[in-house]
């Protein structure tokens, strides 16, 4: 018999996951955790349960795409990814090869003249008030811009979440005798997911994954692009379908 709350709450934690799993590739790798999860396999296994989570029946592009990143973590070590995202995200001055944050990304690509703004930008202070809304604060918001790509990565990880905790309890509620669905839980996360993923992630995360696959000359960081742009089109999905009512 089909279940489509459970459905639905699969699909929430494998986004989830996903989500964690961008995060933590698109941050400084700062020791050498990142390299032997990508050599030794265990970052594309937890990618691929994660997906079978969210998509269910494997598709044979997702089978092309993983085989692909497998050859492309070959031989991944520390130091050569910290090479890489020194060179691709944080080269001094201006002319870094690709913005790592949504104001500076977007200020390039309108042409604008200057240097990009960092902080307390009008697009980091709307992160940071959607965030806020859904009661989260960074951490790391004094020294890192909360539009960053791995910060933002994480946001969509916990609002993935919180949705498959809210459909959890209200799943809950309905079996239980003479209960009821709490508020309108699910609905709300949903909600926040579709307009953080309209107003932020979806305006400039597919053009930063393009971006980095045009310019990565390690490998790794093509293959995270790659994994980004497939988790992007499920997050475009899932923005559709919760703006037509149905979170």
């Amino acid at each position: 018999m089909w279940d489509p709350v459970g459905e639905a709450l699969r699909r929430a934690v494998g986004m989830s996951d996903m989500a964690a799993l961008l995060a933590a590739a698109f941050r400084f790798p700062e020791d050498g955790r990142l390299a032997d999860a990508l050599v030794d396999g265990s970052f594309l296994a937890d990618w691929e349960a994660s997906l079978g989570d969210a998509r269910g029946a494997a598709a044979v592009e997702d089978e092309r795409l993983i085989g692909r990143c497998r050859e492309l973590f070959e031989g991944a070590d520390r130091e050569a990814l910290r090479r890489e995202y020194s060179y691709l995200f944080l080269t001094p001055g201006v002319d870094v090869p690709v913005w790592p944050y949504e104001s500076c990304f977007l200020h390039r690509a309108s042409v604008a003249s200057g240097a990009p703004s960092l902080f307390r930008t009008r697009c980091a202070l709307d992160v940071e008030r959607q965030m806020a809304e859904a009661g989260v604060a960074s951490a790391s918001a004094r020294t890192e811009p909360v539009d960053s790509v791995f910060l933002e990565f994480e946001f969509l990880a916990f609002l993935h979440a919180r949705h498959g905790e809210a459909l959890r309890r209200e799943e809950g509620s309905t079996n239980a005798e003479g209960g009821a669905p709490d508020d309108a839980g699910p609905a709300l996360w949903a909600q926040r997911i579709a307009l953080f993923s309209r107003e932020h992630a979806l305006a400039w995360l597919p053009r930063f994954m393009d971006e980095v696959r045009e310019r990565d000359r390690l490998g790794a960081y093509q293959a995270f692009a790659s994994l980004g742009v497939r988790y992007l089109g499920e997050l475009e999905a899932d923005a559709c379908m919760f703006e037509a009512g149905k979170g």
